[in-house]
Parts: structure tokens; C-alpha cells; sequence
């Protein structure tokens, strides 16, 4: 694994997401070094590559947590510690490609998806509304999500955490070939 390759794929990333928990640039930039120099001197501790991003992020996190508590700076570093590495850019950047994603599934599927994803109007509401059985409700819009990820994941391999949140991804091929209005930037 060439951990400058990667290193400089998610710097800018990287800076954003601790500049979002210390609202400082000049402290950013010095935890940032910090993160860098522990992953040059430790990857040899990382034990799966796949997990390279996870473990540069984690290391940021405990590089923030231990500035707050050298300083004891009345942010509570238990709500940075619960933090997950959801960058909301990262989040936004995928997001922007849903829409026109969604619009290219069959009408039914994307009606289903829109009226619970994007509404949140309840299932058996949409039973009503589509005059379907709840169960038919509750199939449709299941399927349209499948679907869904399944476009999604043509295009994009996304890493998430447990709670589903976006910690990176990389194309696998433009996202264009799907929708014209979709335009992710790995960069």
C-alpha cells in the first residue's frame, strides 16, 4: 500500500472534518501534522489496508481528544469521542447524485421511495395513497431502495461505519454513465 497515495487523497478531507471540531485553522493544521506523522511512523500497526481510511480517521479523533484535554477546554470530549467519521461533504457529495439516481428507476419504485425516503410519509399511508395493500407498500419501496443501491454501487464503491454514515468513497466509473445531472469528485 503506498500511504502517500492515500495520505493525499484524504488530506483535504482530513482537514476539514478536524477544522469542523476545533474551529481553529491554525490548531488544525498543526493536529493534521500530528495525524500525519503517527500514520507514517505506524502503519506498519495496521493490520488490514482496506481499513487505511477508518485508522487514519480514528488517529484524528484521538489527536483531537488529547489536545482538549491538554488544554481542558470546556468542550465535552465525549461528544467527539461519540463523533462519528461522517463527513457531512462526503455525505453531500453522494447525495447530490440520489435525485437524479432515483429518477431513473421504474415509476412505481420511484414513487414508492420518494413518498417514505424523501416525504417520510408513513408505509401505510403510502398503501393508501398508491392504493396498494401495506405489504405491497412495504415491498415497493424495499425493492426501489435495493435498486437504488444497486445504481448507486455501479458507479461507487462506498465505505460506511455502522451507522451508515459515509466515511469514503471512490468511483468505480462515472457516475455520469447514469445520470447527466450526478458529478462525485473523488478529488
Amino acid at each position: 500500500m503506498d500511504t502517500a497515495v492515500v495520505w493525499n487523497n484524504i488530506n483535504n478531507r482530513l482537514t476539514n472534518f478536524v477544522l469542523g471540531k476545533v474551529k481553529d485553522s491554525d490548531l488544525t493544521k498543526d493536529i493534521v501534522q500530528d495525524v500525519f506523522l503517527k500514520v507514517f511512523t505506524k502503519i506498519d500497526t495496521l493490520k488490514n489496508d482496506d481499513k487505511v481510511v477508518a485508522w487514519i480517521y480514528q488517529i484524528a479523533r484521538n489527536e483531537i481528544i488529547s489536545h482538549f484535554r491538554k488544554t481542558k477546554n470546556n468542550i465535552l470530549i465525549k461528544e467527539i469521542e461519540l463523533t462519528q467519521t461522517s463527513n457531512e461533504s462526503l455525505t453531500s457529495e453522494v447525495a447530490k447524485c440520489l435525485h437524479p439516481l432515483i429518477d431513473s428507476l421504474p415509476e412505481k419504485y420511484k414513487e414508492a421511495l420518494i413518498l417514505a425516503d424523501i416525504e417520510k410519509i408513513p408505509q401505510k399511508e403510502i398503501a393508501k395513497r398508491l392504493n396498494i395493500s401495506y405489504s405491497g407498500a412495504k415491498s415497493r419501496v424495499q425493492r426501489g431502495r435495493e435498486m437504488l443501491k444497486g445504481t448507486l454501487e455501479q458507479c461507487c464503491t462506498i465505505t460506511t461505519d455502522v451507522y451508515g454514515d459515509i466515511l469514503d468513497y471512490k468511483i468505480k466509473r462515472s457516475c455520469n454513465d447514469i445520470s447527466d445531472d450526478c458529478d462525485i469528485n473523488c478529488n
